[in-house]
C-alpha cells in the first residue's frame, strides 16, 4: 500500500508537472505563464520608458531619435544604412510579434504555432505561392546595391532588438502561444510585402463568388453579398441640395500614343458585378476649413 501511494504521487505530480510545462489548445502553458519571474506578470511592470543613450553596433554615425507626445518615434540619421537599422530595432522593439507573426501567415507556417485549426488556411497560402512570390521578390531587390543595404541594415536593427529579449522580457503573445522569435531575414521582410499585397488586392474572394453566383439567382446574391453593407449610410445625407454648379476638368490634349482606359474613364467596359457605377472609395470624407487650424479644407 505503501508503494502504490508513492507511485500514485509520482504519477499526480508527473502530471501536474505536464499540464503546466506544455500549451495545451490554446491555453498557454500555465507554470510558465504564471512564473512570478518571468511570466506574464513582467509585462505588467513593464513601461515605454525611452533609454536617453544607447549603442548600437554597427552603426556609422550617430543617430537621433525623437519621440513625439504620442511616442511616434523621427528618426534622424546622416546616412541611409544607419537610418534603417534603427529603424528595425524600432519597429521590432514596438511591434516585434505583429511583424513576425505576420511573416509566419505569409509563408503558410501558422499550424507550427497554432496546431491543426490552421492548416487549410497554411496550405491555401502555399499553393499560391506566397513564399516563391517573397523570393523572386527579393532576389529584384538583391539587384540593386541601394535597396540591398537597405534591407540588409533593416534585418540588422530587427535582429539586434531580438537578441536583447529573453523569458522574461518576451512579449507577451509569446508568452501565451509558447513560443519564441525567429532570427529575422530579408526573406521575411519580402514576405510582409507580399501579404500586403495579397491583403490589398480585395480579389481573394472572386471564386467563391463566381461558384455561388451559377447556383443562386440574381436576386439572392445581392441578399447574401450586398453591394454596401445595410448600415452603411453615406456621410452626406439622402435628399441633401447642392447649391453649386460641378466644374469639369478640361479634356488633356490628344496624343498620337493610344492609353489604356481607367476603369472609371468614359468608354470604358468594365463594370461592378452588381452595378454600373464604381465605389468612391474608402475615405470619402472632407472637412471644411472652418473646421480646422489652417482654416484649409480637409479631403
Amino acid at each position: 500500500m505503501k508503494w502504490l501511494r508513492v507511485v500514485l504521487s509520482l504519477i499526480l505530480l508527473t502530471g501536474i508537472f505536464w499540464g503546466l510545462q506544455f500549451r495545451h489548445g490554446f491555453v498557454p502553458p500555465l507554470g510558465k505563464f504564471l512564473n512570478p519571474f518571468s511570466g506574464f506578470w513582467q509585462n505588467s511592470t513593464r513601461t515605454d520608458y525611452i533609454r536617453e543613450k544607447m549603442t548600437l553596433p554597427g552603426l556609422k554615425d550617430s543617430v537621433t531619435v525623437l519621440w513625439d507626445e504620442r511616442h511616434v518615434p523621427h528618426v534622424f540619421a546622416s546616412n541611409t544604412h544607419d537610418l534603417y537599422q534603427t529603424q528595425g530595432y524600432i519597429t521590432a522593439r514596438d511591434r516585434l510579434w505583429q511583424m513576425e507573426f505576420q511573416t509566419h501567415y505569409a509563408a503558410g507556417r501558422l499550424s507550427e504555432i497554432m496546431g491543426k485549426e490552421t492548416l487549410d488556411r497554411d496550405r491555401y497560402l502555399r499553393r499560391i505561392g506566397m513564399v516563391y512570390a517573397a523570393e523572386k521578390a527579393l532576389q529584384a531587390v538583391e539587384s540593386s546595391p541601394q535597396l540591398q543595404e537597405i534591407i540588409k541594415a533593416y534585418t540588422q536593427g530587427v535582429n539586434q532588438y531580438i537578441h536583447t529579449l529573453n523569458r522574461k522580457t518576451l512579449p507577451v503573445e509569446y508568452k501565451i502561444l509558447d513560443y519564441h522569435p525567429e532570427p529575422w531575414t530579408p526573406l521575411k521582410c519580402m514576405l510582409l510585402l507580399k501579404y500586403m499585397a495579397l491583403d490589398l488586392t480585395s480579389a481573394s474572394s472572386d471564386a467563391a463568388l463566381t461558384r455561388s453566383r451559377k447556383v443562386f439567382p440574381e436576386s439572392v446574391i445581392k441578399k447574401i453579398y450586398p453591394l454596401f453593407g445595410p448600415f452603411v449610410d453615406p456621410v452626406i445625407p439622402a435628399g441633401t441640395s447642392w447649391d453649386f454648379e460641378p466644374s469639369l476638368p478640361e479634356k488633356p490634349e490628344e496624343t498620337s500614343e493610344e492609353k489604356p482606359l481607367l476603369p472609371f474613364q468614359e468608354g470604358s467596359q468594365r463594370k461592378l458585378s452588381y452595378g454600373e457605377t464604381f465605389p468612391k472609395g474608402s475615405n470619402n470624407w472632407a472637412v471644411s476649413g472652418k473646421k480646422t487650424d489652417s482654416g484649409f479644407p480637409i479631403l
